[in-house]
């Protein structure tokens, strides 16, 4: 019974079905408008017969009359009246569409010959109805509706007689009725060909829908290789079933990069983990006396907490980086913000490598812990991949329409062979035990979140990136602290960045992942 009703709840049938009910009342309808329309025209066509045979009637009287004034001049006007109708009656037979009858004032009636064969049981029984006087009329009776017209005929202005003209509707309803029984069987039967014909073509065309359900239905998380067939009609259905293979492949980079994320992750806190495990292990092993290597272990513990703690971290900012409420934009004095910054930046672990400069006194509409957070990101990662010896510097640039944060450092550049993926999560140079490759994507994710966009030159001789923040002046004197942009930037949308130059190549990337 389920079945049963999935059947016929299909767009196969019901389309079709829904379509045929549609036309079948539509040929209804207009076989109805066809039969009236053509018993209409009968009628109007009798009537025309009715007025002519009252013409013709109207002109042989006068003739008829004419001429037996002239045989007999003593004759009364009735009894010339009664040869005259008899002769033009003689002369006039009826026809099956219509019949003539002359009654007189006593009573008498003569009748034209050939009446219609259905007007002759009425006219036997004397129960034809006259109809009113010069009209012409539609009388109902058991046997049929029938047209009728009366006018009364006259001589010196005496009435004589009633001329009437009789016409059954009969044969033209059966007349009207068959045309229009023809039409009906002709509609039906281009509509039962028609509903065929639809149906093949909706069940050709929808049945790539059937196998795109049957594909949904079969697709797990873990397997999303399966595909539908794309038909060549280049139809909606076409485009359905290429777009939902297109959704498939997303699903499936989606899912392939979710598993690399995880794995990642994973191995990233396997190692502090791990290290955290041995030294606490070794840490039930020390002697109490022994405060150094307690102190030492201690310190290891302490690292590597730190090193899960910024993981985390970073993990939770890239994550939330798509929500409404990742960046809270509030007014920033960027003179006391680079003075705060410039207190963690600059204390005695971190020595004489960091150099803050002074920054233009404007009003940034930021979030200062997120750009705190991806500044310090940008310094973390300059000191952990560069030597010793670098000398790390932290500016600020004002243009037109931003306000560019720069960190930049003279140390050797970014690999080449990551400078195409340096934006992305996990990806570090070398195996550098205090990196977890994230530092970058979160610098991403922050400029994104506010608006602005992350820009790279990096090369032989240095690296510069600049975190840019969209930016308008809060005065006329804001204008004065605007500063060229650098001319070398490359400007690319939505496309992975080309760093092929040897020694400096420059970019401005916009986060894809």
């Amino acid at each position: 019974m389920e079945r049963l009703r999935q059947t016929f709840s299909s767009l196969r049938l019901r389309v079709p079905a829904t379509a045929m009910m549609v036309f079948v009342v539509s040929l209804g309808v207009s076989s109805i408008l066809a039969y009236e329309l053509l018993l209409r025209d009968a009628r109007a066509d009798i009537d025309i017969v009715i007025d002519r045979e009252q013409q013709r009637f109207e002109r042989s009287m006068g003739e008829l009359l004419a001429e037996g004034q002239d045989t007999d001049p003593q004759q009364e006007p009735v009894d010339a009246l009664r040869e005259a109708v008899t002769r033009y009656l003689t002369l006039n037979p009826s026809t099956d569409s219509y019949w003539t009858i002359v009654t007189f004032a006593d009573g008498r009636q003569l009748a034209a010959a050939n009446g219609p064969p259905d007007l002759e049981p009425l006219y036997r029984d004397d129960a034809l109805p006259s109809g009113r006087p010069n009209m012409i009329e539609t009388v109902t009776m058991e046997t049929g509706d029938i047209r009728t017209s009366s006018v009364p005929v006259s001589i010196d202005g005496e009435q004589l007689a009633t001329l009437q003209v009789v016409a059954p509707l009969g044969p033209e309803r059966a007349e009207a009725f068959e045309a229009a029984r023809l039409v009906g069987t002709a509609a039906g039967i281009a509509l039962l060909l028609g509903g065929i014909l639809l149906g093949a073509s909706l069940w050709r065309s929808l049945t790539p829908l059937g196998e795109l359900a049957a594909t949904a239905r079969s697709t797990e998380l873990q397997s999303l290789d399966a595909r539908v067939e794309v038909p060549d009609t280049g139809d909606e259905v076409a485009i359905l079933a290429r777009e939902f293979n297109t959704m498939l492949t997303r699903l499936e980079d989606a899912s392939y990069a979710q598993h690399e994320f995880m794995a990642s992750i994973g191995h990233e806190l396997r190692t502090p983990i791990t290290i955290a495990r041995g030294h606490l292990e070794m840490l039930e092993t020390l002697d109490e006396h022994d405060p150094a290597a307690i102190q030492d272990t201690a310190g290891i513990l302490r690292d590597e907490l730190g090193r899960m703690g910024r993981l985390v971290e970073d993990l939770m900012a890239i994550a939330r980086s798509d929500m409404p409420d990742f960046v809270r934009p509030r007014p920033i004095d960027l003179v006391q913000w680079f003075e705060d910054l410039e207190l963690k930046l600059t204390g005695p672990a971190a020595g004489q490598r960091v150099h803050v400069a002074p920054p233009p006194p404007v009003t940034l509409h930021a979030d200062p812990d997120r750009i705190s957070q991806a500044v310090l990101n940008l310094v973390n990662n300059a000191r952990v991949h560069t030597p010793a010896d670098t000398t790390i510097r932290v500016s600020a640039v004002v243009t037109d329409d931003q306000v560019a944060i720069a960190v930049t450092d003279d140390g050797p550049g970014i690999p080449e062979e990551i400078r195409d993926e340096v934006f992305g999560p996990f990806v570090r140079a070398g195996e550098t035990p205090s990196s977890s490759g994230l530092g970058l994507s979160v610098v991403a994710a922050v400029a994104e979140a506010h608006g602005g966009d992350v820009w790279l030159r990096t090369g032989a001789d240095g690296t510069r990136i600049e975190l840019r923040l969209p930016w308008q002046p809060d005065t006329s004197d804001d204008h004065d602290l605007i500063a060229e942009a650098p001319t070398e930037t490359l400007v690319i949308h939505d496309s992975p960045v080309d760093l092929d130059v040897a020694d400096v190549a420059t970019a401005r990337v916009d986060r894809t992942n």
